[in-house]
């Protein structure tokens, strides 16, 4: 019986320690810049080429991201991608034609010189009009905190294009401290 006893103390106790413990969420403390870029896949483009799309000087705002949460440059340890995805603007892309896509991003002044910060491959056959994007590791700090970056979408064609498909990219970084 007393065995019993310290047997089912040991149990309530072992299951309260492990109730009251609380997991990081997995996020480090940080804030998120959002941007938004509008480009066109066109009618025809063919399976047999690699596909780059240029979105060149987009505003990075680092300054004012800096000013609205009271960080200086020397703060922030990181940017790292948080979230990324292509989608249809009007809602009648068909992103199924996509077999694998990254996006790079890299300063005018030397394109060979980028960090890729968002991949699919292989892109699923049946994404539809949202096609999301694994992000990658990697800190593109250097390319955010000039004032204005460029990005390479390269988009590799599982079959020929037959519309053309207005698209946006939507991505989240997060500036880590």
């Amino acid at each position: 019986m007393r065995k019993m006893v310290y047997c089912s103390i040991f149990i309530v106790s072992i299951a309260f320690l492990g109730l009251s413990c609380h997991k990081e969420d997995g996020v480090a403390p940080g804030f998120d810049m959002m941007f938004q870029r509008e480009f066109s896949i066109p009618a025809g483009i063919g399976v047999f080429d690699v596909h780059h799309f240029q979105l060149k000087n987009i505003p990075s705002n680092w300054d004012q991201y800096l000013g609205q949460h009271g960080k200086t440059a020397e703060d922030i340890s990181g940017v790292i991608t948080a979230q990324a995805s292509i989608g249809g603007k009007y809602g009648d892309a068909d992103l199924s034609v996509v077999d694998r896509i990254s996006i790079r991003i890299y300063d005018d002044s030397n394109p060979n010189d980028y960090v890729e910060i968002a991949y699919r491959d292989p892109a699923p056959s049946d994404s539809g009009n949202i096609l999301p994007l694994i992000p990658s590791l990697a800190n593109s700090k250097r390319f955010f905190s000039n004032p204005r970056f460029s990005a390479d979408v390269v988009i590799w064609l599982r079959r020929t294009t037959q519309d053309i498909s207005d698209v946006r990219l939507d991505l989240t970084m997060r500036a880590t401290f």
